[in-house]
Formats: structure tokens, C-alpha cells, sequence
């Protein structure tokens, strides 16, 4: 089953036009910083990667396309200031946790980006980023694994298509695309369609585990 499943995904990543330059998504962008480091690395992999003391998680709430990159949260990962005070633990290890909400101009229509959250949390030895995530704030993925939502924001779209003009004009309304969401994947970037196959994946596997 999961075998099909990587199959059937890594057609579509082959099969997958480039998005055009006017129209993007705007979803979780989910970023790593390992012990030591001083800046973000966009994390291709998705949550699923054994995480260890010292290293800083985030996320930011972004719309990118080809063109437009997606940006990291505001707050460079810094562990000694999330988890200084935090003692070690046996059995558990301390990880920094970025959420960056994201910019009211990308916000969906109704809802209100929610405050800028940090802290350190501590997680059992083996766990994975979604698990440092889950264990600090409540998280909503939609069957496939992706992730949604983030302590209830944005309320309800999961990965929609915009148009992109709202981050180069101030007087350019935000347009969400009048197709299903389903249709939007086939023009989504094979960068987010990769990471999206390996983290449905590696989440359907330990489902399966447990």
C-alpha cells in the first residue's frame, strides 16, 4: 500500500507543470535549525525527522511560488534563549519552537493572524518534529498527513492557490482560485509536492507502527 502510494505521488511530481508566476500557495512552512546552527533551513522532508537537544523547530504561515520564496519565521532559532533556563531532562530532549502566524495581508478572508508564539518543549528521546509541535499547540492536518492549521489559524482552508499579487501591491485585493483545491496540485511546485510525498509517507508509516 504504501509502496503504491510514493509510487502514484512520484508520477505526479514528474507529470507536475511549474506554477506560473501570478498564482501561489499559501500554507505551513516548516523550517529546521540543528544544535549549533544560527539561521533556518526549509525542511524538504517535512516533520518527520528525529529530532535532538539543542535543536530549534519552526514554523511560518507563507504563500510562495516559484518566484517568491518562502520566507522563514522572524525569529532567528535561537536555543540558548527558548531553552537557557530549561534543564535537561532524562529520557527527553529540549527543542526550540518558532510559530511565525504570518502576515496579515496573507491572511484568509475572516481570519486574524494569531500573536507570534515561542518556547522551549520537552519531548521524549525519538521523537520527530510533529511531535514537538503537537506536544505545544493543537495541530490540524487534513487525511493526507499535511498540516492545516496551527492553535486554530487559518481556521478552516488547508493549502489554497492565491494570487501573489497581494505581496507586490498594496491595492491588489487577494483572489483565491475558484477551483477545488484538488485541482490547484497541478500547478504546484514540485519542491512542495515532494516534500508532501515524503511526509505523507513516513506519517502513514508510523501510523501504521503504532
Amino acid at each position: 500500500m504504501l509502496r503504491r502510494l510514493f509510487l502514484s505521488i512520484a508520477l505526479l511530481i514528474l507529470a507536475t507543470p511549474l506554477a506560473s508566476a501570478d498564482t501561489g500557495y499559501r500554507y505551513w512552512g516548516y523550517f529546521q535549525a540543528q544544535s549549533g546552527a544560527s539561521s533556518w533551513t526549509a525542511a524538504m522532508t517535512g516533520p518527520t525527522i528525529e529530532v535532538k537537544d539543542g535543536d530549534v523547530e519552526g514554523w511560518a504561515f507563507v504563500a510562495s511560488s516559484n518566484d517568491i520564496p518562502a520566507t522563514p519565521p522572524m525569529m532567528d532559532p535561537d536555543f540558548a534563549a527558548l531553552c537557557g533556563e530549561v534543564s535537561e531532562v532524562a529520557g527527553k530532549v529540549r527543542v526550540g519552537l518558532v510559530v511565525d502566524f504570518g502576515a496579515g495581508e496573507i491572511a484568509p478572508e475572516g481570519d486574524t493572524p494569531n500573536e507570534f508564539f515561542s518556547d522551549c518543549v520537552l519531548v521524549p528521546e525519538g521523537s520527530i518534529g510533529l511531535d514537538v509541535l503537537n506536544a505545544a499547540l493543537d495541530v490540524r492536518a487534513d487525511d493526507s498527513g499535511l498540516i492545516c492549521g496551527i492553535a486554530g489559524y487559518p481556521s478552516a482552508e488547508c493549502g489554497a492557490e492565491i494570487d501573489m499579487s497581494v505581496l507586490t501591491s498594496s491595492e491588489s485585493p487577494m483572489v483565491i482560485s475558484d477551483e477545488p483545491e484538488e485541482s490547484g496540485t497541478s500547478t504546484l511546485s514540485m519542491g512542495l509536492l515532494a516534500a508532501l510525498a515524503v511526509t505523507i509517507g513516513l506519517i502513514a508509516l508510523r501510523r501504521r507502527s503504532k
